[in-house]
């Protein structure tokens, strides 16, 4: 009984672990397309892509989203990178690194 507990605990929390990933995924992927969005406009840039996606970061991730690093590459296509860790079901340390891309053509 005891072992068998203990597999359901350790069941529930890698599902718990896979969904906090995939929360943090989608708020990463969401926040690239908007920064993608913003450097590819005819008047944007890189520091505006960023700045959006920063934002939509921090609106969406509220505390959990502080230590993302954002990047920016431009030239016919400009890729916006976000970069993080995602929270740990038993705490900060336990947090899976998740890592998103997206691009859009430059207009001109």
């Amino acid at each position: 009984m005891l072992f068998g507990s203990m597999a359901v605990l350790m069941v529930m929390l890698l599902v718990f672990e896979s969904v906090a990933y995939w929360h943090a995924r989608n708020v990463f992927s969401e926040a690239a397309i908007e920064g993608a969005r913003v450097a590819a406009a005819y008047d944007g840039d890189c520091t505006m892509g960023i700045a959006a996606a920063r934002a939509m970061v921090v609106r969406h991730a509220g505390g959990w989203g502080t230590g993302v690093a954002i990047t920016c590459t431009s030239g016919l296509m400009v890729s916006v990178t976000v970069d993080g860790y995602t929270p740990g079901v038993l705490g900060e340390t336990f947090g899976v690194r998740a890592r998103v891309t997206e691009s859009a053509p430059k207009e001109r």
